[in-house]
């Protein structure tokens, strides 16, 4: 998706979307069109497979999709010069790895609840910074265990909007068992950011109108957790990237710890929420967040 400023000399932000979200997301934020079009700034926002009308693959690997998928998106759209970063959630080891690619290309790298692979945080003594689903992209096929977790998980996304509403359900004790102070921080949201909210909604429906398979392969360990990239690369490749981090310290999604390494890593500017929650610190003031990137540029 392509959002904001039509200009032949838009900056270009590559903005790579949440997990369950599209690419259509972000240009739908409250602000954000409005944003683009007074800084002349063209947000490329590509979807990842099996969400939305795009493609379903299996066993996709993070550290590959900037060029599997984003460099041919970038050709396409004629950028063939350096261009801002950014990431929420599952999008943030996305961003990290176009980083990675990229190099000097990059001018800005901006995380909003972020976490970083298996081998890193192994490495680095943090906690894994996604669940550890028990299956991958082959097992759930294949193997009776990893086909019983992969279903019964994919029952639970059929209408992912209702993790934002009133879940009800499996999908209640899913949200309970996994995030216990989520319900009350996703009312709290709903309350005082509901257009927002109302576009998260509209989104994560939009991304199953084919099916539930994207969550599937999305949730795999060799996709979630085993990135096949390595953040501290960035520094590695001589590339002075700023990065700024936005995280929660009450994530119960992406370990608050894993933010903190980052800014201390890579000397980011930051921003610490409290109240909000995973969701919450993932959207709320994005135009400010937006402005914070830019500035950095």
């Amino acid at each position: 998706f392509v959002h904001g400023s039509t200009k032949n000399d838009a900056a270009i932000l590559v903005d790579c979307p949440g997990g369950g979200c599209t690419g259509a997301l972000v240009g739908k934020l409250p602000g954000v069109a409005e944003w683009c079009e007074a800084h002349n700034v063209k947000i490329i926002s590509p979807s990842y497979p099996g969400f939305g009308h795009s493609e379903v693959r299996p066993g996709w690997t993070i550290g590959e999709w900037p060029k599997s998928d984003l460099e041919p998106i970038l050709e396409q759209e004629g950028v063939t010069d350096s261009f801002m970063v950014t990431g929420t959630s599952f999008g943030t080891p996305h961003a990290q790895a176009v980083a990675v690619y990229f190099g000097e290309r990059v001018k800005v790298l901006g995380l909003r609840v972020p976490y970083v692979g298996r081998h890193v945080s192994e490495d680095v003594g943090l906690p894994l910074g996604q669940a550890n689903m028990r299956y991958d992209s082959k097992s759930c096929n294949t193997n009776l265990i990893g086909h019983v977790i992969g279903k019964a998980f994919m029952s639970t996304v059929s209408d992912p909007a209702s993790f934002f509403d009133e879940p009800s359900g499996a999908s209640r004790a899913l949200i309970s068992c996994l995030q216990p102070k989520a319900l009350e921080q996703i009312k709290k949201l709903n309350n005082e950011h509901e257009d927002a909210m109302q576009c998260l909604k509209y989104d994560v429906n939009r991304g199953v109108v084919v099916s539930g398979q994207g969550w599937l392969y999305m949730c795999a360990t060799d996709t979630l957790l085993d990135h096949k990239f390595d953040v501290r690369d960035i520094k590695q490749n001589k590339t002075n990237i700023p990065v700024i981090v936005w995280y929660a310290e009450d994530d119960e999604d992406c370990p608050p710890s894993h933010g903190a390494w980052l800014v201390e890593e890579f000397g980011g500017k930051s921003r610490l929420f409290s109240g909000l929650g995973h969701v919450g610190a993932a959207f709320v003031d994005h135009v400010k967040f937006l402005d914070e990137v830019r500035m950095a540029a």
